[in-house]
């Protein structure tokens, strides 16, 4: 069984591997593939930098993949649409690319906004949970983190970072990988849609559609309206902007 991982990344680099620690040596389970979501603010990817050669000196077995947004932050309703869409081809690769039985989604880094997004797409794919990390002592935590900014800053600054990060291992490991003791994970469960319901959704969402041509209960599309998906004129379903972009979201996925 193939298990992938998705991870957004913030300035907060340890929650990556924190959570990889946790699936293989917790849970027992093997990641074929872990990628880690991150923008292009330099400091981020300085911190994508670190996670990826913590991750294969430990877990050298693991594949790890970056995707790389072309913006510092989601600051706007098209950066977030933008990035929706991307997180709905990303976690459908996940399954047609890397054929994954089964996807964890890491909600611990990154911004909120990305992380409510991220959340909703994992209804439409097979995804096995949602996770988050909790550090009882995180003023402790992040004191310590925020004093390794600047040896952070210096391993992105150099050129062969393998050798970087293995010389200042004994600095970078315990920062990267704290007791398990020190944090706890919590999963929050996924109830998956129906594809077969989501094609029904999409159809409906096309354009101007007569309802008696629709496959859904006419409850289901009263609950379109209602959400702001559709409009309604007595006889024929009228998709709005939101709701052209959610045919586009699914369309993507199915």
């Amino acid at each position: 069984m193939k298990l992938s991982v998705i991870a957004p990344i913030g300035t907060s680099p340890p929650v990556v591997t924190e959570f990889v620690q946790y699936v293989e040596d917790a849970l027992g389970e093997r990641i074929s593939d872990l990628t880690v979501i991150c923008t292009s603010d330099p400091y981020i990817i300085c911190c994508t930098d670190l996670a990826e050669e913590a991750v294969l000196d430990k877990y050298p077995h693991i594949h790890f993949h970056r995707h790389q947004l072309g913006f510092e932050d989601i600051d706007s309703q098209d950066k977030l649409r933008d990035f929706m869409l991307k997180m709905a081809e990303l976690m459908r690769d996940q399954v047609v690319k890397f054929k994954a039985d089964k996807i964890y989604v890491n909600s611990a880094g990154g911004r909120k906004d990305a992380l409510i997004a991220l959340s909703m797409i994992c209804q439409f794919l097979p995804v096995s949970g949602i996770f988050h990390i909790v550090m009882p002592d995180v003023k402790a935590f992040n004191v310590e983190l925020e004093r390794a900014r600047g040896r952070i800053e210096e391993f992105g600054k150099t050129d062969d970072k393998r050798l970087h990060y293995l010389s200042n291992k004994n600095v970078f490991e315990p920062l990267m990988y704290p007791h398990p003791s020190t944090y706890s994970v919590i999963k929050i469960p996924v109830v998956p849609f129906p594809p077969e319901i989501l094609k029904k959704v999409a159809d409906a969402l096309e354009g101007k559609t007569e309802v008696r041509r629709v496959r859904l209960g006419l409850g289901h599309l009263m609950m379109l309206v209602k959400i702001g998906l559709a409009t309604y004129d007595g006889r024929f379903l009228y998709p709005s902007d939101e709701g052209r972009f959610i045919l586009k979201l699914l369309r993507t996925v199915y």
